[in-house]
């Protein structure tokens, strides 16, 4: 045997995933069961699962497999309980796994009661897995796509221990047999299942974003929207990614697949702030979230592997499911735990009230315990969330750079293309290469105020009050002042070029997305946003500075309400420019009025 802590010591491990459901099956228990020994044999051929179908153990020692190490000995041990407490029946299942890395449990336990069922899967591996890393091993795929691959590195990590147990199988197994044995998974009012929905029609649509906005929704939901590059030999691939998705996300979330004929309709339902492109995965996680918690995986890397939407999807889930409260059944049963347990020593002949004080200060000192433990929890969930919220902000710095090359590239090539152009029409437009395409020539902007400065001085249909600028001197003390600079400007030609010709189109965003003209501006929601969030709305101390500056003649009182602005960045101070669009309504002056130029306005996630 290997070395390591005893058979059936569980000291030192963490809860990395659980999946929690109701399912109101008659013989929920014994089928359970089933599904369990069975799922244990198929990921342990050797493992002799006879002695626990009837309440036993079975237990074998064999090597187990590797791919970067010789192979190692192990126990295996599967057992199951079944008890009646409160009313309520526990089934319980476990297959614990000893190595010499340390113990991993899978375990599932059954509860029904007078209440209903449910089926309740926990994984628990040690507190900190040594991972090790070789560079000739071609792909682990227990590890994310970004992870290093040094060799002989060890990194401290729970996905390969997570992965190797096979529980999502399981879950997998145990929810079609629900299914195809005629019960009704469900958390909440949401129904489970192990394949991906298909989303139908508008009314479909409409139901789908009430279920997104909605704080009441009980399960995530992962949302893949149809690839539209070469679509008729990507259909097998799409079908490949939701379902490989679906699987992975069995009992953890709600996959749903958006086709290109439905997206245009969704992403006005939702706004610009929730919406998703084509090709691209959306995480819409549960409760009230600022929309910037509700990841997006980008096209080329939900094109990248079929499995890659679940497998991303999976892992920002299984930390926050792991903490999920145990059913309302697991809280009734246990509740006469207190009455079992052995009364305290006490000396013969104790009186009643020496009794009461012996109960009294047990019972404060596991009260104690319990807060400790609690506030001990609560200060790991603050920071594992601030360094995960960190990486995360990291990953959508080098998708907006990345958006911002390829925009540079576009640009390079159509110089070189009206540059052949120019070069055949010699002679005809000597002022051709130091002009725009509103045939106006502008000098090389180097920061905010002079980007202001010819704004003022050149476009006509731009009106900027002094009032609108907040902390540029800030702005262009920063080391991406430039950059910032470039962006300002950018923006400023674009909602003028809009001003000129947007007639013909719904909004500035659309104009954007179907003009082509030389100056759009980028239209997708990490750039551009026609509305605030509804939590910033309806909370009067975020929503009042959004009460911005215009002339008296497009508002009396010299100040309107702006929700739409550019997103210039999400780094430092994450600039921003608000702008009111004049070129249309009761009101209209023709002009497209800018109300703020500055850092990022307040949020529950900005104060600044």
């Amino acid at each position: 045997m290997a070395a390591g802590p005893t058979a059936g010591s569980r000291d030192h491990l963490e809860v990395v995933y659980r999946a929690m459901w109701e399912d109101g099956r008659a013989g929920l228990h014994e089928l359970a069961a089933g599904t369990f020994r069975g799922w244990a044999q198929s990921q342990h051929p050797h493992l002799d699962v006879a002695r626990a179908a009837a309440g036993g153990s079975g237990a074998a020692d064999a090597p187990a497999a590797s791919a970067s190490t010789a192979a190692a000995e192990c126990r295996l041990d599967l057992t199951r309980e079944t008890s009646t407490d409160g009313g309520v029946t526990t089934t319980t299942l476990e297959l614990r796994r000893q190595a010499a890395t340390g113990m991993t449990v899978v375990t599932a336990r059954v509860l029904s009661g007078a209440e209903g069922a449910w089926l309740w899967v926990d994984v628990e591996v040690p507190a900190e897995v040594p991972v090790m890393h070789d560079s000739t091993v071609s792909e682990d795929r227990s590890m994310p796509v970004h992870m290093p691959t040094h060799r002989a590195e060890a990194v401290p990590s729970h996905l390969g221990a997570l992965r190797s147990t096979g529980v999502e199988a399981l879950v997998h197994d145990l929810l079609d047999a629900g299914i195809r044995g005629g019960g009704k998974p469900h958390v909440g009012p949401e129904p489970l299942s192990v394949d991906p929905v298909q989303v139908r029609d508008l009314a479909h649509t409409e139901a789908l974003r009430n279920a997104i906005v909605s704080p009441e929704r009980p399960i995530p939901y992962l949302l893949i929207a149809w690839d539209p590059i070469n679509p008729d030999t990507a259909m097998g691939d799409m079908t490949r990614r939701a379902h490989s998705a679906a699987s992975q996300l069995a009992g953890l979330a709600r996959v749903f697949v958006m086709p290109l004929a439905l997206l245009t309709r969704f992403q006005r339902l939702v706004g610009g702030e929730l919406d998703l492109q084509p090709g691209e995965a959306r995480l819409y996680l549960t409760g009230s979230q600022d929309p910037h918690r509700h990841r997006t995986l980008s096209a080329e890397l939900v094109r990248s592997n079929p499995h890659q939407a679940g497998r991303w999807a999976s892992q920002l889930l299984r930390l926050a499911l792991a903490e999920r409260e145990p059913p309302p059944l697991y809280g009734q049963a246990r509740a006469r735990l207190g009455s079992q347990r052995q009364a305290p020593m006490l000396e013969s002949g104790p009186s009643p009230a020496e009794r009461i004080a012996v109960l009294e200060t047990e019972r404060d000192d596991l009260w104690e315990a319990l807060f400790e433990t609690r506030e001990q929890r609560a200060t790991a969930r603050q920071q594992r969330d601030e360094i995960s919220q960190q990486v995360l902000d990291m990953q959508e710095e080098l998708q907006l750079a990345q958006l911002r090359a390829d925009d540079l590239q576009r640009q390079l090539i159509d110089a070189q293309d009206q540059m052949v152009e120019w070069l055949l029409q010699a002679g005809r437009r000597a002022d051709a290469p130091d002009a725009d395409a509103s045939k106006r020539k502008y000098q090389q902007v180097t920061s905010i105020r002079q980007a202001l400065q010819l704004a003022r001085a050149n476009l006509s249909k731009i009106e900027i009050p002094p009032e609108a600028e907040h902390r540029i001197a800030d702005l262009d003390s920063a080391i991406e002042s430039q950059s910032w600079a470039l962006g300002v400007f950018d923006g400023l030609l674009a909602l003028e070029a809009y001003a000129n010709t947007g007639a013909g189109f719904q909004d500035f965003r659309d104009w954007c997305r179907r003009s082509k003209h030389q100056r759009v501006w980028f239209a997708n929601a990490k750039k551009l946003a026609m509305n605030e969030s509804e939590e910033v709305m309806r909370q009067p101390e975020l929503r009042k500075y959004r009460l911005l500056p215009v002339s008296v003649g497009v508002a009396p009182a010299g100040r309107i309400e702006m929700q739409a602005h550019l997103k210039l960045s999400n780094a430092s101070f994450a600039p921003r420019l608000y702008f009111h669009d004049g070129t249309r309504g009761a009101n209209a002056t023709g002009k497209v009025h800018v109300g703020y130029i500055g850092p990022h306005l307040p949020t529950k996630r900005f104060r600044s």
